[in-house]
């Protein structure tokens, strides 16, 4: 979300400082000793390893403005080189703004290091914009109604962009039966709804025909939007598969029915002043009255009791709340890393709940690890585990199957194991 003109150089249309183009890269991570099994897991998908080509400004479609003019649709497609794969898992991100500002530009760096991992990976614009009030200008919304329109463009939008990838799957190297959506704010607004609000009972009635604004005396109509997957580059599907989700919310908690739904990731600072964490209303802690006129959201903490009634999995649900106050990610190579490892582990788990380690010979869990890392040999066999840092220095090791890191800092590891007949590292993650 984003404040207004005089808070614009401060709050920069609410986009975090991280995700923008000094984006702290993340740590080149020690790639796998061997290779993993499944057809999808041909490398490890969290490792950046790969030189990347890029293609920009591929129009994808053309969609009709909040005030009747037109937007052209375009996005910019990063591609691994080298990989050897025909059928890539594709990731496709969404960059936030408020519904007002933003660009898919700010999410080319986050594009690059899926693509070095190994994904197609996508950044997508959706058509911005909405009315204000008499005399005011956006970010202020004349009522709840305008916002949550934009956020429907945007959804029917992303929701084209999808089909319109998949379309193109051969062309693209990916897998059709494997996609992921990521999102930063408003862009993670729209993410949790292209995966979650999928039937056609769940568009919010102000997405139906409106009321006419009321600028003194000029009028703007308001009309039906359309179906909730839009009308973009109909015949594919728009379901996702996974969806990560950095500081968003969604308007009911009902558009995620079952366990089954796809998997979800979310960040959220406990004290987000903008999209808050819990049950409360866009902009909530932002002076002179900005969030006035904005719907109330169902943030990350107030959406966790939920998903864990709901009987979500921990290998396809994980919550990480972050003590503070800011509309960021307060260490982004650390919460990436996680996100990268959960993305993985949904078409790379094969059922285990587990990731496979190295030559097959192995697998290491939980990831991340709060308490233990638990090694499992089939047969039972002994292993020799030895845990290091990012450089490379030995902190532990352990001739059990077990290691204890309850005490480490949170960050990134590597743990070399030593089994009968081979060797593998393995990057992990330790969690507080």
């Amino acid at each position: 979300m984003v404040p207004p003109s005089n808070m614009m150089a401060e709050l920069e249309h609410m986009i975090p400082c991280s995700m923008r183009s000094s984006l702290v890269p993340v740590l080149v991570m020690l790639p796998f000793l061997g290779s993993a099994q499944a057809q999808s897991c041909t490398y490890d998908y969290t490792t950046r390893q790969f030189d990347v080509s890029i293609e920009n400004d591929i129009l994808y479609g053309v969609a009709e403005r909040f005030d009747g003019g037109t937007d052209s649709l375009r996005l910019n497609l990063f591609k691994p080189v080298g990989d050897g794969v025909i059928q890539r898992p594709l990731f496709v991100a969404v960059h936030g703004g408020a519904f007002i500002g933003g660009n898919r530009n700010e999410m080319n760096e986050l594009c690059r290091w899926y693509a070095e991992r190994g994904y197609v990976a996508a950044t997508i614009s959706y058509r911005l914009g909405f009315y204000a009030p008499p005399i005011l200008s956006t970010p202020y919304a004349y009522d709840q109604a305008e916002v949550i329109r934009a956020a429907y463009r945007a959804q029917q939008d992303v929701k084209g962009a999808i089909r319109f990838l998949r379309s193109r799957s051969e062309q693209d190297s990916t897998d059709v039966d494997n996609v992921s959506i990521c999102g930063v704010s408003a862009g993670a607004i729209t993410a949790m709804h292209v995966a979650y609000a999928t039937a056609d009972m769940e568009k919010p009635s102000a997405c139906n025909a409106a009321a006419p604004v009321n600028h003194i005396l000029v009028q703007y109509p308001r009309p039906d939007l359309g179906p909730i997957d839009g009308t973009l580059n109909p015949g594919a599907s728009a379901t996702v598969n996974a969806c990560v989700a950095y500081f968003g919310g969604i308007l009911d908690t009902a558009m995620i029915d079952a366990p089954t739904d796809a998997a979800l990731f979310t960040y959220h600072q406990t004290g987000d002043p903008v999209v808050g964490c819990g049950y409360q209303q866009a902009l909530w802690g932002l002076p002179l009255g900005l969030g006035a006129n904005y719907p109330w959201l169902f943030g990350s903490c107030a959406l966790d009791p939920y998903i864990q009634q709901l009987g979500y999995t921990s290998d396809r649900y994980e919550f990480h709340p972050h003590t503070g106050n800011a509309h960021d990610i307060h260490d982004l190579p650390l919460v990436d890393g996680w996100a990268a490892d959960f993305l993985a582990r949904q078409f790379c788990d094969q059922g285990t709940g587990v990731l496979p380690l190295g030559a097959a010979d192995f697998l290491v869990y939980p990831i991340p690890a709060r308490e233990s890392l638990m090694v499992d040999v089939p047969g039972g066999g002994a292993v020799q585990l030895s845990l290091m840092d990012p450089a490379g220095r030995l902190i532990r090791t352990s001739k059990a199957n077990r290691m204890e890191v309850a005490d480490l800092t949170e960050g990134m590891y590597f743990l070399r194991v030593e089994g009968p007949s081979s060797t593998a590292i393995r990057q992990v993650l330790v969690a507080e």
